[in-house]
């Protein structure tokens, strides 16, 4: 049974590059004679390099209104298929292409709370639409 209200579940997906040691190392440097401002500007010039090196992210708002599919999603994120699934659809030919010869991964990330809270408001509308709760409780109610 449908729920009447539909359920956003946010998934967060990143790629970045594996090594970052090629891009810092020989381009960053100080001739500064203060250790503390040596530091300081090693550290801005290693973190403009890293921010140059961002091949971004995109943060996608997931409408559930089944609880079988919110579940379904689910059991794809811990068991890793959703990951690779994505690793497809946003690790294209043009993005190795952009980079060039070095490796990236993708992260996804879709926190348990949010799926912990939708699984509980969609197990409420169903029940408040009349889908009823024993067999989501756990009790067997075939005649």
């Amino acid at each position: 049974m449908t729920s009447y209200f539909p359920l956003d579940i946010r998934l967060r997906v990143r790629a970045e590059y594996c090594q970052h040691e090629s891009a810092l190392q020989g381009n960053v440097f100080s001739n500064k004679q203060e250790a503390v401002e040596r530091q300081f500007e090693r550290f801005n010039q290693a973190n403009t390099i890293l921010k140059s090196r961002d091949l971004g992210s995109i943060i996608c708002d997931i409408k559930f209104s089944e609880l079988t599919y919110l579940d379904a999603f689910w059991r794809d994120y811990i068991n890793g298929s959703l990951l690779e699934a994505l690793k497809g659809v946003f690790i294209t030919d043009s993005l190795k292409q952009a980079v060039g010869h070095e490796a990236i991964k993708l992260l996804v990330n879709v926190d348990e709370e949010d799926y912990q809270a939708g699984r509980r408001k969609l197990l409420r509308n169903l029940v408040a639409s009349g889908g009823g709760g024993g067999a989501l409780a756990g009790k067997d109610t075939t005649p």
